[in-house]
C-alpha cells in the first residue's frame, strides 16, 4: 500500500510503499476513505513539534471502513464488524480501568500509547491499523456523513467542542468571543451557537474571508482584532468566555483585554510555545485562564451526532493523498479557507 511518512529531520512527507498491515487481537484494520490535514501536521514537519518516535505514517484525523478484525474484537466490541463505518480518535487512549485519567473520563490526556499519526501509523495511507478501543462507529453511512467531514470532525470539531462544552462550560445566553476563525474557529462559532446556546457570538480574525464565513454560520459580530475593543464598547458587550484558537502571545493579550470581569479564557491554539500573562489586568478582573487539549471518546460520539444533525457543518475540501506535501505548504502559507481531507489516489 502507498503511505506518506514522517521522518525526523525531514520537512516533507515521504512516499513509501509498505505491506498492508494485519491487525493484532485487539485491533481493527480500516480501509481509509479520508484523512485530515491539521496544523499539528504542519508543526511536526516544520520541526516545531517533536514526536516521541523517529518515523511513522502521518495523519491523526481519519475515517474509513473496517475491513479486518483482530481475533478478540467481536467479543469485546460487538458494535464493530466488517464493513462498519468508523472515525478514528487520534488521541489513542488506553481506556483501561487501571488508568487514572481514562477512568475519570479524561481520556484525552492519556499518554500511555502513542497518538495515531503523531507516533504510530496514521491515516495518510490506504489502510490503517488501530486498537478497537480508539474508534467510534459513525451514525450513518458515507452517504449520510461524507468521509472527509467525519475525518476532520475528529479534531477540527472535537477540539473546540471539548474546549467549549467541557472546559469553558459555556452556558445558554452567554456572550462568547472566538479569536481565530479558520478551520477550528469556523466550527467553534457553530458549536457556541448551536450546541452551547450562546446568546451572542463575536468572531475576530485578521482575514476578511474568515470573518465573512463566521457571519454566514451564525456569528453576531465579526471584526478584526484591532477594532475589537471599539466594537465591545459600542455595543456594550460583556464577554463571558474567550476561546483563543490562535494561541499566540498577541491573541492572548487580546483575550485578556476583551474578557469581562470574572470571565473565562480558554486557550486552544498552540501558535507559540509561551505566552505572557499580564498579571495586573487579569487580577483586577479576576479572570480565569484555562487550557484545553483535543477531546474524549464520548465527546466524539456527541460531535458526530451534532454533525449528522446539521448543528455543525465543517468546511472541508478533498484532495488526493499524493498532494499532502502541497497541502502542508498551502496551510503553512495561510492559503486554505477551511480544512482539507486527503483521499487515497485511484489505483
Amino acid at each position: 500500500m502507498v503511505t506518506y511518512r514522517y521522518h525526523r529531520g525531514l520537512h516533507e512527507p515521504v512516499r513509501e510503499t509498505m505491506p498492508i498491515p494485519a491487525p493484532e487481537a485487539n485491533e481493527v484494520r480500516i480501509k481509509i476513505l479520508a484523512g485530515g490535514v491539521c496544523g499539528s501536521d504542519v508543526s511536526i514537519f516544520k520541526g516545531t513539534l517533536q514526536p516521541r518516535v523517529d518515523t511513522f505514517t502521518a495523519g491523526h484525523e481519519g475515517a474509513g471502513i473496517i475491513d479486518a478484525l483482530g481475533s478478540s474484537v467481536e467479543a469485546t466490541y460487538p458494535e464493530f464488524s466488517l464493513g462498519t463505518y468508523v472515525a478514528i480518535l487520534g488521541v489513542n487512549p488506553c481506556l483501561q480501568e487501571a488508568c487514572v485519567l481514562c477512568s475519570m473520563g479524561r481520556d484525552n490526556l492519556c499518554y500511555t500509547l502513542h497518538m495515531v499519526g503523531l507516533g504510530v501509523d496514521g491515516s495518510w495511507a490506504e489502510y490503517c491499523v488501530v486498537p478497537a478501543s480508539t474508534i467510534v462507529a459513525v451514525p450513518g453511512s458515507p452517504s449520510d456523513i461524507a468521509a472527509e467531514v467525519v475525518a476532520v470532525s475528529t479534531d477540527a470539531v472535537l477540539t473546540p467542542y471539548h474546549a467549549m462544552r467541557t472546559i469553558a462550560r459555556i452556558q445558554s445566553g452567554q456572550t462568547v468571543l472566538i479569536l481565530g476563525c479558520g478551520g477550528l474557529g469556523y466550527n467553534a462559532v457553530q458549536i457556541a451557537k448551536n450546541c452551547c446556546g450562546a446568546g451572542c457570538v463575536v468572531a475576530s480574525d485578521v482575514r476578511d474571508t474568515s470573518l465573512r464565513a463566521a457571519v454566514e454560520v451564525g456569528a453576531d459580530y465579526a471584526v478584526e482584532p484591532d477594532r475589537l475593543a471599539a466594537l465591545i464598547q459600542e455595543h456594550r458587550l460583556s464577554i463571558d468566555v474567550v476561546v483563543d484558537v490562535v494561541g499566540t502571545d498577541a491573541s492572548f493579550q487580546t483575550a485578556v483585554s476583551a474578557v469581562a470581569f470574572w470571565g473565562t479564557i480558554v486557550v486552544v491554539g498552540m501558535g507559540s510555545s509561551t505566552m505572557a500573562l499580564p498579571i495586573l489586568p487579569s487580577a483586577l478582573k479576576e479572570v480565569t485562564v484555562k487550557s484545553s487539549f483535543w477531546g474524549c471518546k464520548g465527546e466524539l460520539k456527541e460531535v458526530l451526532e451534532a454533525v449528522r444533525g446539521g448543528l455543525v457543518r465543517p468546511h472541508v475540501e478533498t484532495r488526493p493523498l499524493s498532494d499532502c506535501g502541497t497541502v502542508l505548504k498551502e496551510m503553512m502559507a495561510g492559503k486554505l479557507k477551511g480544512r482539507v481531507a486527503l483521499v487515497p489516489d485511484q489505483q
